[in-house]
């Protein structure tokens, strides 16, 4: 096999593995993908479930004075001889806030766990070993001598 037949079956095999394993749609997106996916569902179950019982209190504090009273003493402080008054909400624009992504210490790196390094890092570290390794099997395949017999059997 000579040299630039090497070098260019090294470069099909180390082509497939980078679009097989680390291109856009390769194993090591998907499965950051996955991780994602399984996290933004807990998260959004989380939300659900925190929701409902957000939706109830307010249920429960709109229709029943004696609850209202209550919360009211809770956050406010209030004595038992305090009178609380509702006033009527009249709906207005509001303005939304932006949404800031809870962080745990875990998700910050601190949680003692391998973190995995990055992506496009992985990328640079494969491209660079296969141009070193693909330039160096044909400079070392070029320096060999040639071991075939150039004779004919004619």
């Amino acid at each position: 096999m000579t040299a630039t037949k090497a070098s260019l079956l090294l470069t099909y095999v180390c082509a497939c593995l980078y679009l097989g394993l680390l291109s856009e749609s390769g194993m090591a997106e998907r499965l950051r993908l996955e991780k994602e996916l399984v996290t933004l569902n807990a998260e959004v179950e989380r939300l659900v479930v925190e929701n409902q019982g957000l939706e109830e209190k307010e249920r429960r504090l709109k229709n029943d004075a004696y609850a209202l009273e209550q919360e009211a003493r809770k956050y406010y402080l209030l004595s038992e001889t305090a009178h609380v008054l509702k006033f009527e909400e009249f709906p207005e624009k509001t303005v939304t806030k932006p949404k800031a992504i809870p962080t745990s210490i875990r998700a910050a790196g601190f949680g003692g766990e391998w973190k995995e390094p990055p992506l496009f890092l992985l990328r640079f570290f494969f491209i660079s070993f296969s141009v070193f390794l693909i330039l160096g099997v044909y400079y070392k395949l070029k320096r060999l001598p040639h071991t075939s017999n150039q004779k004919r059997l004619n």
